[in-house]
């Protein structure tokens, strides 16, 4: 039953092939933990337009989701967001397992947040998760229509 940290974060993100968690680390001055993600090379991905499967990479830029808090620690996902050569639609973005296409939020906090305004006004989950209302508004609006 011994397993490594990265995997357990690998475990508990539903990570699958070609993603894995390359290293985490904590902030002491922020006071975040912070996980850093990454594909294996030649891996493929799933077009965020159309959905075609199989897409190579085409190239990457780095980007950060706040993820669920992790004990009582904001947690931020780093990693590369890649686009695709889709032989569909040409070069875009690749959907990501965990969150949607120009989100900074994961789809794990997005559901968090959707299940908390069903029982407080959005403003006492925006003090509670330190996430900017507006931001979360965005978040309800996608989720209500």
């Amino acid at each position: 039953m011994t397993e490594y940290p990265n995997e357990i974060f690998e475990r508990v993100l539903n990570l699958e092939w070609p993603w894995y968690v390359d290293r985490f680390g904590f902030d002491d001055e922020s006071q975040t933990l912070l996980v850093y993600l990454d594909f294996e090379k030649g891996g493929t991905f799933t077009c965020g337009s159309c959905g075609t499967t199989g897409c190579k990479a085409y190239d990457t830029y780095r980007k950060q989701w706040r993820h669920l808090d992790f004990f009582r620690y904001r947690t931020f996902l780093h990693g590369p967001s890649p686009r695709v050569s889709c032989p569909s639609c040409g070069i875009k973005q690749a959907a990501l397992p965990w969150a949607r296409r120009r989100q900074r939020l994961t789809l794990a906090f997005e559901e968090m947040v959707v299940s908390l305004v069903q029982e407080m006004p959005i403003r006492a989950v925006s003090r509670l998760v330190g996430e900017h209302d507006t931001r979360l508004w965005r978040v309800v609006n996608h989720y209500m229509d």
